[in-house]
């Protein structure tokens, strides 16, 4: 199965490891790179299975860096699409919004 980041995942990351570089070590870093890690790994060999949003049910989602990080993501046929990390303690609406409007 292929795993694929959407452009808006990764200028989600690049801004989530952004503020992490003023706010947290660079060993919080390392965990947020290391459960990203992780989550590839166990969404390959389909050993968790994540919670779905309400909303859009194809989306699915993944706590990560200390339960502090969402990843959400949709599972397709053969492949495994990475839509968006969101930090929990930003807007929730906005979370919405972003995620109807990249799906």
């Amino acid at each position: 199965m292929k795993i694929t980041i959407s452009e808006t995942a990764r200028i989600s990351l690049d801004e989530i490891i952004d503020f992490l570089k003023v706010r947290w070590t660079e060993k919080e870093i390392n965990v947020l790179k290391n459960d990203i890690k992780k989550f590839r790994k166990t969404i390959m060999d389909d050993l968790v299975k994540h919670p779905s949003l309400e909303i859009l049910p194809d989306i699915k989602y993944a706590l990560i860096a200390k339960k502090q990080i969402k990843l959400f993501y949709e599972a397709k046929k053969n492949e495994i699409v990475i839509k968006l990390f969101w930090h929990c303690k930003r807007d929730p609406v906005k979370l919405k919004n972003i995620l109807k409007a990249n799906n």
